[in-house]
């Protein structure tokens, strides 16, 4: 049974900073992905709300952060547009996880129009 002890170790010593090497690749491209998803025009932006909130909620929150332009390819996303200065705070005050640039919201969110510059 003393064999077993060394091979044991041998294995949680690679496998452990394999593990903790991927998971900080893994979390430095979404940290990537994110800075450059982050919305080009305030007044203009796709809210992530948490998955697990049913449609009604989503909705909602959506609506009491600003007007409803569009709706994501995934229940939870929802196009947004409002006051430049404050939907983003009221988007993350209603609950939004992730504010992204509807254009680079890729397969979230459905085409929407971009809003007319007065």
């Amino acid at each position: 049974m003393s064999i077993l002890a060394p091979t044991t170790r041998r294995f949680t010593a690679v496998v452990g900073p394999l593990m903790f090497s991927t998971l900080g690749i893994i979390l430095s491209f979404f940290a990537a992905v994110a800075v450059d998803a982050q919305p080009r025009t305030p007044g203009y932006v796709a809210a992530v709300f948490p998955p697990w909130w049913d449609t009604a909620r989503i909705v909602g929150a959506a609506g009491m952060a600003g007007d409803i332009a569009g709706a994501g390819g995934a229940s939870f996303v929802v196009i947004l547009r409002g006051d430049p200065r404050t939907l983003n705070q009221r988007a993350q005050t209603a609950g939004a996880l992730l504010l992204l640039d509807p254009a680079l919201a890729g397969a979230c969110a459905r085409p929407a129009s971009e809003p007319a510059t007065s």
